[in-house]
């Protein structure tokens, strides 16, 4: 398994997905579980991945994914992880910087074939750089 590691929790397949295969070498996709959280913890209590970024897509159940997220966020290794939040809408953008802040909180309010993907992937791979 790589040392870095894309992790991409969503309940479903979307655009998100798509570029961030085509960007990065190892991505994860999983859903927001405690059981996916078990497999993160393994890994990385393992050796298997050294640096992640969490990306995680609220949008399709967030109460689940809150749920998700605040394991995640309370855990002492996970939590110093980068974590962006994707698929938010404009509405609910400044609850979750609430709940989470330290979180990048990415608001796509247009067509999804506009947005600037490239710019948002470009960012959580120089997390890795920042961090090194």
């Amino acid at each position: 398994m790589a040392k870095q590691m894309v992790y991409y929790i969503s309940w479903q397949e979307d655009n998100w997905l798509d570029e961030l295969l085509d960007y990065f070498p190892a991505v994860n996709a999983l859903v927001p579980t405690a059981k996916s959280y078990q497999a993160i913890k393994e890994q990385r209590q393992a050796g298997e991945v050294e640096q992640a970024v969490f990306v995680v897509n609220p949008a399709a159940d967030p109460q689940e994914t809150d749920k998700f997220l605040q394991q995640v966020t309370n855990d002492p290794q996970l939590s110093r992880e980068p974590l962006y939040l994707v698929g938010v809408k404009e509405t609910e953008a400044d609850g979750w910087r609430e709940r989470y802040p330290t979180a990048k909180v990415v608001v796509n309010s247009g067509y999804s074939f506009d947005f600037d993907y490239e710019a948002v992937l470009a960012q959580m791979e120089a997390e890795w750089g920042n961090r090194a």
